[in-house]
């Protein structure tokens, strides 16, 4: 890491210099409710009455050299919102105030012979977006030409505020100027100067807790942009908004791309591996086409009933890693197009895919329950996808990573309440597992909100033969334990069984339904369900 300044600057030290708002950066996105804070806080410290000497610290700002330019120019990698509406507050005093030279100086570049201010603007934004030519329009007095965006409201909200203010204030212009120079020369930020880009975002990531992060999205976004041709560019930026969650399909395809390369070392940063000297991301438009299908995949494929009704099982795992292989084998054997942006997989490997969801849903719930750790599981993963790539038998990689003492374990573990971050998956696994359990039935009921039932009621209640000893024991056992749809678990919550038993019929899950030939919810039921359940569970696991 280079060298590491921060010194306290006036805004009008601040605003003496040029910044600009690398593309990787979101768009423009304070709101007038944020801009009256920082309005406040400025006014709130003016009206305490100010001296030369008094200063009001304002925020940092991250910046590094930029090469986007042969002059001096500043990267502004955390900040562009603050320097951002800051010029937008300056521009507002400046048409109010009429010629306030100071203000001109801060808002636009000086021509070095000259010394005249010239067209370009003191924060020049390259962000994906219109913010650039939003805020040239304010600066340079075009608003009647503007589409209405956060920039010009933002801008109409500090004009009506300095307008409220003057009228409070005995509209002189002395009061007036005393304000700017208050503002000019009392308000600080703190500018930390970063050697580089990298240092800069290690800086960031380091102070930011204000809520958004940088994401790796938003950096892989610019680069992919750039390696766009120009032509291409406008397709790019529709493609990109009609994806959802980039930051996690850029985590799917780097484990397709170490499974393509036969990498099945330790996981590297997300933001290293794309961001490397020979990057994938310099093909950009096999990205972008892996990006799609993975897109697809997640938020629209099936595949069927089966598949669908286990993927939403493995939701409940309290790690990700399960997704890996599936990915990994759907974009090997997929087929996807692009026009009707729709995702198929062949008819001849359904029932490998079928075969490996079924696998992976067993190693990750025996692993899971019986050592609750993700250590547990993120080798095996990486040599399953490598396997998947390289077509070799990648299901022996499972199995053979599934110990006799692991399933002793699991076994002991069903019959206990122990199943800790597990036990949705389980008792939803074995509901589906149910012979008499209607396949398309159990796939819509997913498809809802699934809430899992106490039968016995988490408020406990004396009666059928339970003590309180009974209760503390049996509670959250998986004999009494029942996936409900949330509608009807609300409204089955605490009753007693025969009121429950009114709700039940109206499930789509057959366990729930094998409840209404139970007379009473006694001790006994209780253990005669968890050991068919259990029963059930072992012939699925072993």
């Amino acid at each position: 890491m280079k060298a590491i300044t921060a010194n306290p600057e006036t805004i009008r030290e601040v605003f003496s210099k040029r910044y600009i708002i690398p593309d990787f950066q979101r768009p423009y996105s304070w709101d007038k409710e944020t801009c009256g804070k920082l309005w406040d806080d400025i006014t709130g410290f003016y009206g305490t009455g100010t001296t030369k000497d008094d200063k009001y610290f304002l925020g940092n700002i991250v910046i590094n050299p930029s090469a986007k330019k042969t002059d001096a120019s500043w990267e502004v990698v955390d900040g562009q919102q603050r320097l951002t509406t800051l010029l937008l507050l300056i521009k507002a005093l400046h048409s109010n105030a009429g010629t306030v030279k100071a203000l001109e100086k801060c808002l636009r570049i000086e021509d070095p012979l000259t010394s005249e201010l010239t067209d370009e603007l003191r924060v020049n934004s390259y962000v994906i977006s219109e913010d650039r030519e939003n805020l040239q329009m304010v600066i340079m007095d075009k608003t009647q030409d503007m589409p209405e965006c956060n920039i010009l409201k933002n801008y109409k909200f500090f004009c009506e505020k300095i307008e409220e203010w003057r009228k409070y204030n005995g509209q002189t212009s002395e009061a007036l100027n005393s304000f700017i120079l208050a503002l000019l020369d009392n308000i600080v930020l703190l500018p930390i100067h970063c050697g580089s880009e990298d240092d800069a975002l290690v800086i960031f990531e380091t102070i930011n807790n204000r809520g958004m992060s940088l994401s790796d999205a938003d950096i892989f976004k610019a680069k992919l942009y750039h390696n766009t041709p120009e032509s291409g560019q406008d397709k790019f930026i529709t493609d990109w908004s009609a994806l959802y969650n980039h930051d996690w399909l850029f985590r799917i395809l780097m484990h397709i791309l170490r499974a393509k390369a036969g990498d099945s070392s330790k996981e590297t940063g997300m933001r290293a591996y794309f961001t490397k000297t020979d990057s994938p991301l310099k093909n950009y438009s096999e990205i972008m086409r892996s990006l799609k299908i993975i897109n697809n995949i997640e938020y629209e494929w099936y595949g069927s009933d089966e598949i669908f009704s286990l993927w939403c099982i493995m939701y409940t795992y309290p790690n990700y890693y399960w997704n890996f292989p599936l990915f990994v084998f759907l974009h090997k054997y997929g087929l996807f197009d692009e026009n009707a942006k729709e995702f198929v997989l062949p008819d001849r490997y359904m029932g490998q895919f079928t075969t490996l969801l079924e696998e992976t849903v067993k190693y990750f719930f025996i692993k899971g329950v019986v050592y609750n750790s993700v250590n547990a599981v993120r080798d095996t993963v990486y040599k399953v996808c490598v396997d998947i790539e390289k077509e070799k038998d990648y299901l022996s990689d499972y199995k053979t990573n599934i110990y006799k003492e692991d399933l002793a374990d699991f076994k002991d573990l069903l019959a206990t309440d122990r199943l800790k971050r597990y036990q949705r998956g389980v008792v939803l696994l074995a509901a589906y597992l149910n012979p008499k359990q209607d396949k398309k039935d159990f796939a819509n009921f997913m498809d809802g909100k699934v809430e899992i039932e106490h039968i016995l009621p988490k408020k406990w209640n004396n009666y059928d033969g339970w003590t309180d000893k009974l209760w503390s024991e049996k509670l959250n056992i998986l004999g009494n334990l029942v996936p409900l749809s949330k509608k009807l678990n609300i409204a089955a919550k605490n009753e007693f069984f025969d009121k429950k038993k009114e709700y039940y019929k109206k499930s789509e899950v057959q366990d729930v339904k094998d409840l209404l030939k139970v007379k009473e919810w006694k001790p006994g039921d209780v253990m005669a369900k968890q050991k068919e359940k259990k029963e059930r569970l072992l012939k699925y696991f072993i």
